[in-house]
Order: structure tokens, then sequence, then C-alpha cells
């Protein structure tokens, strides 16, 4: 079995709205990701914030879309959130049985299912137990993460960073290269909305004339 977690509690900051709901084409930016996400894994759990009904229903609206309501599950993430790292293990205490996790920022909209796939694998075929796709050189994501990780993880301090974890795990991390420059492309600003609309346009608009 294999499981995704997407990390949609984060506030709106320089947006100024909820940049999670932005549409995204015919999908919302977090849509997007769980699609991408339900491509790779068999389980998807999105932990969302406290009370945040916008962007619940745009992860089951997205889950309904692709006929995969029962593959995608809504955790809330608790009140007191010290960083993204309450996310993360929120997601995984909601894991079972899974061989490798995939983690995925639900501000990323454009990794390809390829992307997701080509590092799941690395670690279902026993080559590498934590993997991070590249795109010429630079770091990308999902990270995934093989089971025997999954207690290190929640053993961790809820004011840790998935940095710390690669950075203690950094002589065994697997690079995939990858070519999806999509994975490296996050919203944080009005601006960087922008940039996405237009690669997914650009994108949209190569595949038709193929």
């Amino acid at each position: 079995m294999t499981a995704a977690i997407v990390l949609a509690a984060g506030h709106a900051g320089r947006m100024g709205s909820n940049k999670l709901v932005l549409s995204l084409g015919s999908r919302t930016v977090v849509g997007r990701v769980v699609m991408t996400a339900l491509a790779a894994c068999d389980k998807v759990i999105v932990v969302i914030g406290l009370h945040d009904q916008e962007t619940r229903s745009a992860v089951e609206q997205a889950g309904q879309a692709a006929g995969a309501e029962a593959r995608v599950e809504v955790v809330e993430a608790s009140a007191y959130d010290p960083g993204m790292f309450i996310s993360v293990k929120a997601g995984l205490r909601r894991v079972t049985g899974a061989k490798v996790v995939l983690i995925f920022p639900g501000d990323i909209p454009l990794i390809m299912p390829e992307t997701a796939i080509a590092v799941r694998d690395t670690v279902l075929e026993d080559r590498a137990d934590i993997v991070v796709p590249s795109f010429e050189g630079r770091r990308g994501h999902p990270i995934a993460v093989g089971a025997r990780h999954i207690p290190e993880l929640l053993s961790m301090s809820e004011h840790a960073t998935l940095r710390q974890f690669m950075t203690g795990h950094a002589a065994t991390t697997t690079t995939v290269p990858v070519g999806d420059d999509g994975m490296l492309l996050d919203i944080d600003t009005p601006e960087e909305y922008d940039r996405v609309l237009k690669r997914l346009k650009s994108v949209e608009t190569s595949a038709k004339e193929v």
C-alpha cells in the first residue's frame, strides 16, 4: 500500500486570501495536488487547518471528480500550530500499512504524476528509503519516505522540520532526476500565482498541438 500526505494547513500569508482554493484551469490549487497524489498513491491524506471548510470542500470536490472519494481523507490540524511539521505528524498518524509515504506541499500544483511515481517506485523497488526528485540539480517535491522512518518522524518534536530530518539522513537520501520544473513552482504571492497560471496555459497549449 502507498500513501500520500498533502500539507494544506498553511496560512494565506502574502497572498491575502486562501491560495489553496484559487482556480487553476478547471481545478483549484489544492485540487490539482490531490489529483497528482491520487495518480501515484492508494490513499491520500490531506491535512487542513482547523475549521477550514473552504479547503475541505475543494479537497472533497477533487476526490469526487476523480471518482476516488473513498481514497481521500481530510484531517484537521491542531489548533496549536507551531509550524508545518505538526501537519506532517498529523498525516502520518493516519497512515497504516503503507510501504512508502509521499509528502506533498499543498501549494505546488504543477507537479507531474510521473514525478510522484518516480520517487514512489524508487522506494518500492528497495533502491532507497528517502527519495527526492531533482530538476537540473534543484531538489523539489514530493519527498518519498520508506515506512521504517515513520516511527522516527512521529517521535520528533512538533517544532522540528522536514529539513532537519532530511539533513540527518543526507548520506542515505537518493535524488531522482526528472524533467519536471513544475515541481519547483510554489505559490506564495500574487506574482507567483500569475507565473503558475501562465505555465499551465503554456503546457495545455503544447499538449493540444501535439
